[in-house]
């Protein structure tokens, strides 16, 4: 405190090279002291200065916020491209996905329609038959074996 100089709004205005307003406001949130003379003007305690000339260094406050503002961009730029591949990544998953259920529908179809419109032509073809009593187990009679998907193969369904 010994070190605070005593000025009006106006001069620490000046000294510090912010407005009156931000004074006014920096009182109000006490981050400055201040007092009022006998004829009600405001006194502002106003710490020494870090600089030896008095005067905050703008030129190189605006070099440092210069600075920082190019590492922000560096840095949003570099979270674009990972977004962008990312969205390339995911997209092409998606899209094997789909060429895979396709397939796996393909598999569990069977037989194409062509050869089960040729089977069921001819009366005398030996094909699967069903039980009518076994007609809720899925359980199938013929001359060759039946021919399950390879999933319910491996699955042991």
């Amino acid at each position: 405190m010994d070190q605070d100089e005593r000025m009006t709004v106006a001069e620490a205005s000046e000294r510090l090279q912010i407005s009156k307003e931000a004074i006014r406001k920096r009182i109000s949130r006490g981050s400055l002291r201040a007092d009022k003379d006998t004829d009600d003007t405001v006194r502002v305690y106003v710490p020494a200065s870090p600089t030896a000339s008095g005067s905050f260094d703008r030129d190189e406050l605006i070099a440092e916020l210069r600075a920082r503002i190019e590492d922000l961009r560096t840095d949003r730029d570099a979270w674009r491209e990972q977004a962008r591949r990312s969205d390339y990544l995911l997209g092409s998953a998606m899209e094997r996905n789909r060429e895979l259920e396709g397939r796996l529908r393909e598999l569990e179809a069977g037989p194409e329609p062509a050869e089960t419109s040729e089977a069921t032509e001819s009366p005398e073809s030996p094909g699967p038959t069903r039980n009518p009593t076994d007609a809720g187990d899925g359980q199938e009679t013929s001359a060759r074996p039946a021919q399950r998907s390879w999933w319910r193969r491996i699955l042991g369904e």
